[in-house]
């Protein structure tokens, strides 16, 4: 169930980050040295440490035995 409101999350945030670049100008217009040939929006990759820290808090990362669920969940 953690992983399912994880990934809703995660999920609503990244959406969240696409408005705000598209609001903000956050993008890579291609130029002769590009790889790719239309506007792309940057900075998609915040994700990946907010992904990290969110599922830290839930205790998805059990990193040892001091380190437990914040819910309850962990030994």
């Amino acid at each position: 169930m953690h992983y399912l409101f994880v990934t809703l999350i995660l999920f609503g945030l990244e959406l969240v980050y696409f408005k705000l670049a598209n609001t903000y100008n956050i993008i890579d217009k291609p130029n002769l040295r590009s790889s790719h040939t239309s506007i792309t929006l940057r900075g998609g990759g915040i994700i990946f440490p907010i992904a990290l820290l969110i599922a830290f808090f839930f205790g998805l990362c059990q990193l040892g035995s001091n380190f437990g669920c914040c819910f309850g969940c962990g030994s």
